[in-house]
């Protein structure tokens, strides 16, 4: 039989709450009566029977809202509007005044304030106020010479790996800085890929430099030295999709891209067919993390550029690094959200469904768990070394093996002291392991 959802939510949390009772009453009874072992189990198989059933309620009325509705809670109405004007290829008068009419550029983020001067550059025909023409243009010019600084670094670090004779991808904000001149954009810090085997002596080569690095499993971030907080480099060796096929993709990656003297430097341009399905992933990694939205309305604004800009642009080559990276399901994802903003961006045939119910509810179990438990640690935890705390614990974290129970525990545990630390040793201990 099936029940409604809101009949589900009920039951589910008195099951989990049934579960909680079961257990102390265990714990109670093991230490006032005899037959304590016998109790303890008893009440420890009905807690726990309890809570899977509670987590078969729950868990799937988050998934099928996340399956309606991706990234709703990343962009707001607000945002949807600008990003949808700035997307159009005909944004009339009258749509600008209306949303003007609405909207505050003083409480805006550096990003929406910059979509909106994308759009004043890019459509003269458009009349903006006066009010905030001098603004936007202002805007324009801060983020190119805040970016100065990072093209600065990019040409030192670049200049180095160009004499060890070590090929790099220059990615994401650098790449679009090649294709989009005239439209400078906001990059916390500027992506290189570079061969696998030639991984440790680039970071080498950034640390004999007088960069602190920050490593996690694909990366090190090259950080000014002390300060972890500005990012300059990110230094990959493949780039992160969770899938377990992404170095497959960063072989084909370097391979395809063309020489290009970028900043004074020389380095390899992706084509706009990677460049989009970069952005496509990455945006899936967005709603995972959580990063800001106005990440989000960059990345939308740049998949919009690349492929109105090209007119023989093969969707052939995206599907195929979607099938080579195993990403159906994150791309299918992202790909509805953007359609439910703007349409005729991306092919009909991106928004089918080419995987099971069960694979799409394993990713978002997935992207539910870093999203709500994991992300708003990471912000709290740049410094923690996340591999020396895994490993001193795996014995402890093999009993979580369950993503599940695992998850559903982690999300209703909060309160309890420690349970970011044991939900981050958790996450990175499955290594996406589950997702495969």
């Amino acid at each position: 039989m099936s029940l409604p959802p809101k009949t589900r939510l009920y039951l589910g949390y008195l099951c989990a709450t049934l579960a909680g009772y079961a257990l102390v009453a265990g714990i109670l009874l093991y230490a006032l009566v005899p037959l304590k072992w016998i109790i303890l189990i008893v009440a420890g198989l009905l807690g726990l029977a309890l809570l899977a059933v509670a987590v078969s309620w729950l868990l799937p009325l988050s998934v099928d809202g996340m399956l309606q509705n991706p990234g709703r809670e990343i962009l707001q109405e607000e945002d949807r509007k600008l990003l949808a004007m700035a997307l159009s290829e005909h944004p009339s008068q009258a749509d600008l005044d209306t949303f003007l009419a609405g909207w505050d550029i003083e409480a805006a983020p550096i990003q929406s304030v910059m979509l909106m001067a994308y759009l004043m550059q890019s459509r003269p025909d458009l009349a903006f106020p006066a009010a905030i023409t001098p603004r936007l243009e202002g805007v324009l010019r801060f983020c190119r010479f805040q970016n100065l600084k990072r093209f600065a670094h990019l040409s030192r670090f670049g200049g180095e790996l160009n004499r060890q004779k070590i090929p790099f991808v220059v990615l994401k904000g650098g790449a679009m800085k090649v294709y989009r001149p005239d439209f400078p954009r906001w990059m916390g810090d500027i992506d290189l890929l570079v061969r696998e085997q030639d991984f440790d002596r680039a970071e080498q080569a950034g640390i004999d430099l007088g960069y602190y690095p920050v490593r996690v499993r694909h990366s090190t971030d090259l950080h000014p030295s002390g300060d972890l907080k500005e990012g300059l480099l990110d230094l990959h060796k493949y780039l992160e999709m969770n899938t377990g096929k992404e170095m497959a993709y960063s072989g084909l990656l370097l391979q395809r891209s063309s020489p290009c003297t970028m900043f004074t430097v020389q380095g390899l341009l992706p084509v706009p067919e990677d460049m989009v399905f970069i952005s496509l992933v990455n945006l899936f990694k967005n709603f995972a993390e959580r990063n800001s939205m106005e990440s989000v309305l960059t990345a939308f604004f740049d998949i919009g550029f690349l492929v109105r800009t090209k007119e023989d642009f093969d969707w052939t080559l995206v599907r195929e690094n979607i099938r080579l990276t195993g990403t159906e399901f994150q791309v299918w994802l992202v790909a509805r959200f953007l359609s439910g903003i703007v349409k005729g961006i991306l092919p009909e045939s991106f928004l089918e469904e080419r995987f099971s119910r069960r694979e799409a509810e394993r990713r978002c179990v997935s992207l539910l768990y870093d999203r709500d438990v994991l992300a708003p640690f990471r912000k709290k935890a740049l410094d923690f070394d996340l591999y020396v705390a895994i490993d001193s614990h795996r014995p402890l974290l093999h009993l979580l093996r369950s993503r599940r129970i695992g998850l559903f525990l982690l999300l209703h545990l909060r309160k309890l002291p420690g349970w970011e630390r044991l939900a981050l040793k958790y996450r990175y201990a499955l290594g996406g392991a589950a997702m495969k």
